[in-house]
């Protein structure tokens, strides 16, 4: 006599609300499920305890199932069920999904009227991932590099878990193997959470297939991993402006690359925007545009440091009719940082971030870190600091709402460090200081004149 080992799940199917019995074997490459032809409400519905809970009734359809109907029905099933495997066991037989089917249905007397059964051909994981990058990215219109970074999620966990080939392999514990691969590898938290939420969607669209259930440790799994606040990085207003200025002695490379930097400083453009802007863009000294990423609706007025840099490149514009000649991302960072190297910006950096429960802290010069994203991050920064409003910039940036400027404005510290300085204010000094804040323009020209007149005498 021979072992059959096998699993009896028994779950309400989401699409319709009728009460399914799954039966899986053979390694869990074999399975039947079973429609009991009752139906259940999902809030009535003990998931740990598969079965309908104690005392409900159960309205779908305009029909009506108690508790113990439902119950009594599930109970037949499983006693045929396992009826039928003990039969084979006896006979060294280990079944077909279509000889269980009919072993089953013979034994509970059902007439082919009343079958309806699910015989569902086992995918492995990887044809899965295949259907749903094939599926979702078409549905949602997905990008080469969105495909690339849920194909990359995809890849660490098998990393993880190399023997986990079926959707069944899929558990809790593989969850915390993958969690553990993470650690193990120097990711850093923040990462590894964010690989988690690609994850997740893929063994959210698992579970959504007929025949596929996931468990509930899985679908709701969460980390648990500490994240640090965001470090971010900027250029400060005199970093800016001595940045601008610097000379670099007719190295076209690092000039070039230097004004497309500041020029995001000046504008809060995205890599991608730069490289689409083109003259028709630009009007009444503003640039008015649709962001490349998003979509959102930009209006950017332009200052006098974008001006200047878009006077220096007048008449310049390239073949396809854009404003700036722009190499692609990796080759324009890695100019910035040889521009801001040469320049000097080499204050440290503190940089602070969990790996699983370490906190890691790294020092790095400036210049290594600065990217074409810094320029975006500068334009935030500084604007806050020179008292722009939140609604003003996010007209520039695009940004949807006020919550995604919150990490820019807990960054920056020169208007916190500008306001403390009224402690160090003398009174005459801050009277001053508010007559100035008070006076129209007239008013600043007669002291201005009065201070000029003194300087003479």
């Amino acid at each position: 006599m021979i072992r059959i080992k096998y699993s009896i799940r028994v779950f309400i199917k989401k699409d319709t609300g009728k009460v399914a019995v799954r039966v899986r074997w053979n390694s869990k490459q074999s399975e039947v499920t079973f429609i009991t032809g009752l139906y259940a409400e999902e809030a009535k519905w003990d998931n740990d305890a598969q079965k309908a809970k104690r005392g409900t009734t159960h309205n779908v359809r305009k029909m009506r199932f108690t508790a113990s109907e439902i119950n009594a029905a599930i109970a037949d099933f499983r006693q045929e069920i396992e009826n039928c495997m003990d039969i084979c066991s006896l006979k060294n037989v280990i079944p077909t999904p279509d000889e269980l089917k009919k072993l089953v249905n013979e034994h509970l007397g059902r007439n082919e009227k009343e079958i309806e059964t699910n015989v569902v051909k086992r995918k492995t994981l990887k044809t899965l991932f295949d259907e749903f990058i094939a599926t979702r990215g078409r549905e949602r219109n997905w990008t080469k590099l969105c495909i690339e970074k849920y194909t990359q999620a995809f890849n660490q966990f098998t990393a993880a878990n190399p023997k986990a080939t079926w959707a069944s392999d899929v558990t809790q514990e593989t969850m915390f193997n993958l969690r553990d691969w993470y650690v193990e590898n120097r990711y850093r938290n923040r990462t590894a959470n964010k690989q988690f939420v690609m994850l997740r969607s893929f063994l959210n669209w698992i579970n959504d297939q007929v025949g596929y259930s996931l468990p509930r440790t899985v679908l709701h799994y969460r980390s648990n991993l500490k994240v640090l606040p965001k470090t971010v990085t900027y250029v400060t207003d005199d970093e800016l402006q001595f940045f601008m200025d610097y000379d670099f002695k007719q190295n076209e490379r690092l000039s070039h690359a230097r004004d497309l930097f500041c020029f995001m400083c000046y504008t809060s453009l995205r890599y991608s925007d730069l490289s689409n802007l083109r003259p028709a863009h630009i009007s009444n000294n503003r640039i008015v545009m649709h962001a490349h990423k998003t979509g959102k609706s930009l209006t950017i007025p332009l200052n006098d440091g974008a001006l200047m840099i878009l006077a220096k490149y007048e008449g310049q514009e390239t073949q396809d009719g854009h404003v700036f000649e722009v190499p692609s991302s990796q080759k324009l960072n890695k100019a910035i940082q040889d521009a801001a190297k040469a320049a000097e910006l080499d204050r440290k950096v503190l940089d602070e971030y969990y790996v699983g429960s370490e906190i890691v802290t790294e020092e790095r010069f400036f210049y290594d870190i600065i990217s074409c994203h810094v320029g975006r991050r500068s334009f935030v920064t500084n604007s806050f600091a020179k008292d722009m409003s939140a609604p003003s910039i996010m007209k520039c940036t695009g940004h949807s709402s006020y919550k995604t400027m919150q990490p820019y404005i807990d960054s920056e510290s020169s208007s916190q460090t500008r306001e403390m300085q009224k402690w160090n204010t003398n009174p005459c000094k801050q009277k001053i200081i508010n007559y100035l804040n008070g006076a129209n323009d007239e008013d600043l020209q007669r002291l201005l004149d009065f201070i000029n007149k003194k300087e003479v005498i």
